[in-house]
């Protein structure tokens, strides 16, 4: 019986050798991986930028009132936020697609000069968001036939093409930064492995602003007014630095 189990150690021990020669032969010792022998570095600063259509608009509408007595003018203030709610429902927005982001009935304070007008002024004020930024115009007539006065117009962009054109920015600022320390590597009689570090800044991101409603842009079959969109764009800076090793 010793002798058997003997035998039977000899045979795993046998085995166990035969594993350890394989294992040997697959990752022989002192191989390295091309960023373990990366010995040097390049750092790079680049910028890409990338632009699109914008899928949202900002308006900014509101209902105004003027008179000697707070009263009266909050009264009228009342009617004609009232009148441009319905301009608007009639322009197919709801309730959903607007909200008030001011309400005040104040004094201006005029120079001795100029102290001759009405003693107050009152203010509704809407945020007018609209999915299809070419019905903005439909927003300014809304505002016209309730004679309500038109304020910032702003296209922009949802979340989600927010997110995607800041990815394309990115993208497109790490392959400028890639070409550039290609060039530099071969310059210095390099090559580069891989990426060891990475900094990524926003720059800019410039949508299109008014500061209020332009002129009407009659079209040709509509009495619509026509504003134009633009593109929105964004820009980002990286600072890169690669592994690299001598060729």
């Amino acid at each position: 019986m010793q002798r058997d189990g003997l035998a039977v150690l000899i045979v795993l021990a046998s085995i166990l050798a035969m594993a350890l020669v394989g294992v040997a032969v697959v990752s022989p010792i002192g191989a390295e991986s091309p960023d373990d022998a990366a010995d040097r570095t390049v750092s790079v600063d680049a910028t890409g930028g990338a632009d699109a259509p914008p899928d949202r608009a900002i308006v900014q509408v509101s209902a105004v009132a003027e008179g000697d007595d707070p009263a009266a003018v909050r009264d009228e203030l009342a009617t004609d936020a009232d009148a441009l709610r319905t301009a608007l429902e009639s322009a197919g927005l709801t309730d959903d697609d607007y909200e008030t982001t001011d309400y005040r009935i104040n004094s201006p304070r005029l120079p001795p000069e100029r102290d001759d007008g009405p003693d107050y002024r009152g203010t509704h004020a809407f945020e007018v968001t609209l999915d299809d930024p070419d019905r903005v115009g439909v927003v300014i007539d809304a505002a016209a036939d309730s004679d309500a006065e038109v304020g910032d117009i702003e296209f922009t962009l949802s979340e989600l093409v927010r997110a995607e054109l800041r990815e394309d920015a990115i993208g497109n600022a790490m392959t400028d930064a890639r070409t550039q320390a290609d060039a530099i590597a071969a310059n210095g009689d390099l090559h580069v492995t891989s990426v060891a570090h990475v900094d990524a800044t926003q720059r800019s991101f410039s949508s299109v602003s008014y500061d209020a409603a332009p002129a009407a842009t009659p079209q040709p079959e509509a009495d619509d007014t026509s504003v134009d969109t633009g593109d929105v764009s964004v820009e980002y800076a990286v600072e890169v630095t690669y592994n690299a090793t001598a060729n």
